[in-house]
């Protein structure tokens, strides 16, 4: 296999109202939009995308779409990219949830906490995992892109660096940014690109 170099690019900034935004659909502000766009550009400066995937959520998927058919590019739109399912909590005021719970967001990171109806980060490790192992296998090209959420791309961060979450949490990736990655297979993946956009 030959290596290729893959990019990790989260949407933009949503408008959640300071509401936790799990797997809920919630529109790109206007900056969302423009910092995603500014991105682009600078992905597609660095190398031509050979092939994409995507969360189905329309923050990551109308994007996707948008930008596959204009590279002319094969685009694969999975659920298994989609954002946490914080099941009963989603949508919930951020400012309740820390009143009621105050150190979910560590329980959470940690797997000490299940949320009613939701799923736990054992499943939703195993998922994202599984859903990126058979995307590549599927697919060829020198530079692959996957536009999906944070918790997504922290958990590949974390695979594919050999690194623990919680270390991998550090290389936080901004709304609108992205990482990027050279792979060989059976080789350590080598981080080459972990930039935020700047809105002039």
């Amino acid at each position: 296999m030959n290596p290729y170099t893959l990019t990790l690019l989260r949407h933009g900034e949503i408008d959640h109202q300071e509401c936790l935004a799990g797997q809920r659909e919630i529109t790109l502000t206007e900056a969302g939009k423009t910092i995603m766009e500014t991105s682009w550009q600078r992905v597609t400066s660095l190398a031509p995308v050979s092939t994409m995937a995507t969360s189905p959520l329309s923050r990551c998927r109308e994007f996707a779409v948008r930008h596959a058919l204009e590279a002319s590019v094969p685009l694969k739109v999975d659920p298994r990219f989609t954002e946490f399912d914080f099941g009963l909590w989603d949508g919930e005021p951020l400012a309740e949830l820390n009143q009621r719970h105050p150190a979910w967001k560590q329980q959470l990171c940690a797997g000490q906490i299940n949320m009613p109806e939701g799923e736990s980060q054992d499943v939703f490790h195993t998922r994202v995992l599984t859903g990126f192992s058979e995307w590549i296998a599927s697919t060829r090209g020198s530079h692959r892109v996957l536009i999906t959420h944070g918790t997504v791309i922290t958990t590949l961060l974390a695979e594919l660096l050999g690194m623990d979450t919680t270390v991998a949490r550090l290389m936080t990736v901004q709304p609108g940014g992205f990482v990027q990655l050279s792979i060989l297979e059976d080789h350590p993946a080598y981080l080459m690109h972990l930039e935020v956009p700047q809105i002039n």
